[in-house]
């Protein structure tokens, strides 16, 4: 096998392991937005695509390279189309890349219905030292233009994007621009040999850089709405992974060639030669962990595992007792009229005590109002009761609108119109509704404090990938562009005497319920947050 198959093949055999564990993960950890499942088809194709190329650098007869050169072509086709599609989700105009998207689709079921005959590939034969390389038919000239237009249609809507995202969105894109761009240009390097062009594929080994760049921004930049939180150091079990299986091939070379050297072949001998190496080799391993830890964490990792929980309990505690507070302002102002009622008949009791009349409605009064005290009492210690969350369906524009009733006497003193836009269709959401109460107070108390001469707050919901998304949006100051990426981490925030737990936990709630938030700025001011939760099954 030439230095050239060799490479191809270690190349593909890269490509493949991170490809597919890549697109599995992202797929296991987030399967439902769109964005994701375009994602995961596009780096599983890319996975099969590389593998099937393994099997077919391979073969060993001219039937053998046709079959697996058909199957390589199996990942390849939908890789653009696929690509085109995720991107559009990504920068959340996929409604008007529709037609682009259908055309591309129409294209590569097409060209997958008719991988089997000679109108993609008409036969292998010998070019440079690739024994069974294809020739192509019609329809593979069509899949090249395809390729093409879809992979400059997509990265040229992420460049014209980056102009004017800011924020954590501006670095998601940025990140899949830069990791894409030269994946796409080194696969390409595979089409020469298809036209008789005697250059090699040298770049396949750029494919696996989209994979870095992706997995960088997801631990970054939360990239596809997955945020990872890293108990056990990912680099540290690598690198102890590589140094083990080096090690230990070390050290049976060097045994092996001892008993080449030396003529010995006792088994207790290599058995105990292998245990004074595993001795040695400890003592590595730890220094490797705390050099790591060190270095990536600054302090141990299980000192950071405590800190951390502890941080987040608190911080939770703290954003709870919070709501409550506020919620409890609203529920006094709440049972004010109630109780005014109940004085304004009290005081005709010595008049009054023996009109039946005046007692048949002092007792109706003193019956509803009561139960309205008590059912507002009751709402407020349910609240404020900590425990995890109970999901059912919710209607979350009353909810959204009940939240907002609560506040409506701050709102106006501030100036604040607000308004309720519904276009879900009465799809409810899987939610626990006391959770989602702190999270629509918590966005409505930040918006308000972010318009400190009034302004507008805007809900608006409706049906996207099959979530129910509530976009919540204010005319205030907008967000910082330096913390826009980090805005929900605990501790951050905009306000001198803000204490940054809000949106942290507000976070950790959308969390809980399988659900995401989003962060940007509105080009004419203001912020915008974007929340997507569950659909109730009907």
């Amino acid at each position: 096998m030439s230095s050239m198959v060799t490479y191809a093949m270690a190349t593909a055999i890269v490509n493949t392991l991170t490809s597919i564990s890549l697109g599995l993960y992202i797929i296991a950890r987030n399967p439902k937005p769109l964005t994701n499942r375009t994602f995961g088809m596009f780096t599983l194709c890319v996975g099969a695509y590389s593998l099937s190329y393994v099997i077919w650098l391979l073969a060993k007869e001219e039937q053998q390279g046709l079959f697996w050169i058909r199957m390589v072509m199996m990942g390849c086709i939908p890789i653009p189309t696929l690509f085109l599609h995720f991107v559009a989700c990504l920068l959340d105009k996929a409604p008007e890349k529709t037609r682009a998207i259908v055309v591309a689709y129409s294209f590569t079921a097409a060209t997958l219905l008719a991988n089997t005959t000679s109108l993609v590939i008409q036969n292998v034969q010998q070019k440079l030292a690739f024994p069974f390389w294809g020739n192509p038919g019609p329809l593979f000239h069509i899949y090249t233009v395809q390729f093409t237009i879809c992979a400059f249609l997509a990265h040229y809507w992420m460049h014209r994007e980056l102009k004017t995202a800011t924020g954590n969105q501006r670095e998601q894109i940025k990140y899949v621009f830069v990791g894409t761009l030269p994946a796409f240009l080194g696969g390409s390097t595979n089409f020469f040999l298809w036209y008789d062009i005697p250059i090699p594929p040298v770049g396949n080994i750029a494919i696996s850089f989209y994979v870095a760049m992706v997995a960088y921004a997801i631990l970054r930049n939360q990239l596809m709405d997955i945020r990872i939180v890293i108990k056990k150091s990912l680099v540290y079990s690598v690198l102890v992974t590589l140094l083990t299986v080096g090690y230990f091939g070390l050290v049976y070379a060097v045994e092996r060639s001892f008993q080449s050297s030396m003529g010995y072949s006792s088994r207790w001998l290599s058995l105990s030669a292998f245990a004074l190496m595993a001795l040695v080799f400890q003592p590595l391993k730890i220094g490797i962990q705390r050099l790591v830890d060190w270095i990536i964490f600054r302090v141990p990792q299980e000192e950071l595992v405590k800190r951390m929980e502890r941080l987040e309990e608190q911080a939770l505690q703290a954003e709870k007792f919070k709501a409550v507070s506020t919620l409890a302002a609203g529920m006094a102002h709440e049972i004010k009229n109630p109780l005014t009622a109940l004085l304004t008949f009290t005081e005709f009791i010595p008049e009054r005590h023996k009109d039946p009349e005046f007692i048949k409605k002092l007792h109706e009064i003193f019956s509803s109002e009561t139960r309205r005290i008590q059912g507002i009492v009751q709402e407020l210690l349910e609240f404020s009761k900590p425990k995890p969350p109970h999901p059912r369906p919710v209607e979350i524009g009353r909810l959204i609108e009940s939240t907002l009733d609560l506040l409506a006497g701050d709102l106006i003193k501030r100036g604040i119109k607000y308004s309720v836009s519904c276009g879900h269709d009465g799809v409810q959401a899987q939610a626990d509704p006391d959770q989602m109460r702190q999270v629509f107070m918590n966005l409505i108390q930040n918006a308000a404090d972010a318009m400190p001469e009034g302004g507008s707050l805007e809900f608006h919901t409706r049906i996207v990938e099959g979530c129910l998304e509530i976009r919540v949006t204010d005319t205030g100051h907008g967000i910082p562009k330096h913390l826009l990426a980090k805005i929900f981490d605990p501790f951050v925030t905009t306000k001198p005497a803000g204490t940054g737990l809000g949106l942290a936990v507000v976070y950790s709630i959308l969390q809980q319920h399988h659900g995401t938030i989003r962060a940007e700025n509105r080009p004419d001011g203001g912020a915008v947050f974007t929340l997507r939760l569950p659909v109730a099954e009907p």
